[in-house]
């Protein structure tokens, strides 16, 4: 009987993409692939270290693993193994540490090792180019394609440089490969996916050129587009792409906002003015008035004045986005602004703060759901639930339950009249017939 192990994927789709190249990998070495929380013989916990909570989840589990398999290793990888391997290696049940350039090989890592084992080159390089996707397994929901890593803006509050290396891209073919065969498994939309997305240069042809050859591929039905950021996206070409129908890249961005206060972006290093993604938010709804903008902003990064907050919530509230992730500031030792620690505002007013623009989010991202009550969206069903209604999620991006259809439609495209916001917050909506 084949011995089973279980993936653990915390932080961003980069390391979505990474961990099924992971589990590829195990299959190859005749391994069962269990889901996390199943009993297994072995783990890989996949880390993150953008935050303290992160880590912090990390850690925990590693711990539930290590309680329900007492005498099942671990191996820990990605970038809290990266930044505090000796930290990881102390934990329970802990065998390996590998860094981000071992992700390729730390299943056999693992699997071999007879004594405790950690592996962590520098970031950067050709860390992950060899991680790549295997023709086997089938897939039936939306996923990740890793065509970029790594980031030098080095912002103030940002670990990821560190921990990542600077930017390299994959070659086109090799992307190719990697789509094509995830489409052969079953995927219908792909997300493009980097460190810093907007980075992606290959001697082939850039992000739009893969886009638009993602876009002729048979079989896939709908491409988008990870994070981005505001002074580096070809915005026109983008734009065009989006709003014609034809086109497979979906009617929705996440850009890096990070703040919407200029005084804060200089404090926070970053290379963009808060005109530039306003601009650019603007633009998108004057192109494709239905297109879904959102944005990550964090707030009470040192030398943020209430009044600098306040700035960035009424940009917020006035820009036209339909929702934001907020994250309240999480200093990291080894970033500049960990040093800022006496401009840091104290931990109840990162609270305040970070609830009040939570709040606000959530009101912008109701009002952009009622603004497309009436209206008819292609959509791709994902699971069915108990009564009889799918799970899917909207061209522009809105999850929705959707009534009126058959049995066995999972991963298919529809046509759905958006009808009301549910009380859990998604939107209730009806099939309707071609």
């Amino acid at each position: 009987m084949s011995k089973k192990i279980s993936i653990c994927t915390l932080g961003c789709r980069v390391n979505a993409y990474e961990s099924l190249a992971i589990a590829d990998s195990a299959r190859a070495l005749g391994l069962e692939v269990v889901k996390w929380g199943e009993r297994a013989d072995f783990a890989v916990v996949n880390s993150c270290a953008l935050t303290v909570l992160a880590q912090a989840k990390t850690r925990r589990e590693i711990r539930v693993f290590a309680r329900a398999n007492p005498d099942s290793p671990i191996a820990v990888t990605g970038c809290y193994a990266q930044t505090s391997p000796e930290e990881a290696a102390k934990l329970p049940n802990v065998l390996v540490v590998a860094g981000n350039s071992k992700k390729a090989e730390v299943v056999g890592m693992l699997i071999s090792a007879d004594s405790a084992k950690v592996d962590v080159s520098p970031a950067g390089g050709k860390h992950g180019a060899s991680l790549s996707l295997s023709s086997e397994g089938f897939i039936d929901e939306r996923v990740s394609l890793k065509i970029q890593d790594g980031c030098d803006n080095c912002c103030s509050y940002c670990i990821i440089p560190r921990a990542r290396g600077r930017p390299r891209s994959r070659g086109f073919d090799e992307i190719m490969a990697d789509a094509r065969s995830l489409v052969s498994r079953g995927a219908r939309e792909i997300t493009l996916t980097g460190i810093n997305l907007t980075k992606f240069s290959s001697q082939e042809r850039g992000i739009v050129g893969v886009i638009d050859a993602l876009d002729a591929l048979p079989g896939l039905l709908r491409v988008r587009l990870g994070s981005v950021e505001p002074q580096d996206m070809p915005a026109e070409a983008l734009l065009e792409r989006a709003a014609d129908p034809s086109h497979k890249l979906q009617p929705h961005f996440h850009v890096s906002a990070q703040s919407l206060c200029d005084r804060v972006l200089s404090a926070m290093r970053r290379r963009n003015a808060a005109s530039e993604f306003l601009g650019f938010v603007a633009r998108a709804k004057s192109v494709c008035p239905d297109i879904s903008i959102g944005a990550d902003i964090i707030c009470a990064h040192p030398f943020e004045r209430d009044c600098d907050y306040l700035e960035t919530k009424a940009a917020m509230l006035s820009s036209g986005l339909s929702y934001a992730h907020v994250f309240a500031f999480s200093p990291r030792p080894g970033t500049p602004a960990f040093s800022m620690s006496a401009e840091t505002p104290d931990p109840l007013t990162r609270r305040r703060r970070s609830d009040d623009l939570r709040a606000a989010a959530a009101g912008m991202r109701r009002a952009f759901m009622e603004s497309q009550i009436g209206k008819t969206r292609p959509v791709l069903l994902e699971n069915m639930l108990p009564d009889g209604r799918y799970m899917a999620r909207t061209d522009n991006y809105i999850q929705v339950c959707v009534s009126g259809m058959g049995k066995g439609l999972k991963n298919t495209p529809a046509l759905a009249r958006l009808e009301a916001v549910g009380d859990s917050g998604k939107m209730l909506a009806s099939a309707v017939r071609a």
